[in-house]
């Protein structure tokens, strides 16, 4: 059994919707190691992580389902 995970930094590591951070760098590293052959629950009690969130998709500019931005006027007056 393999999980997809991605290093989003030295200390973070993703798995599906959820980001796991780690104090150090090789806490990290080994937890996402245990992942890629062990399920994620023996993994999370190996290797405690610091905290746990969810990971946030991330926004395009032209997403239509993406909240809006209004922009200052630069310069000149307003109409």
């Amino acid at each position: 059994m393999s999980i997809m995970t991605i290093r989003t930094s030295d200390t973070e590591v993703q798995v599906e919707q959820t980001v796991y951070t780690f104090a150090k760098k090789d806490e990290a590293d080994a937890f996402q190691r245990c992942v890629a052959d062990r399920s994620i629950d023996t993994c999370n009690r190996e290797h405690p992580p610091l905290s746990l969130r969810p990971a946030t998709p991330e926004m395009r500019p032209d997403d239509p389902n993406r909240d809006s931005t209004i922009s200052p006027t630069v310069g000149g007056t307003p109409l």
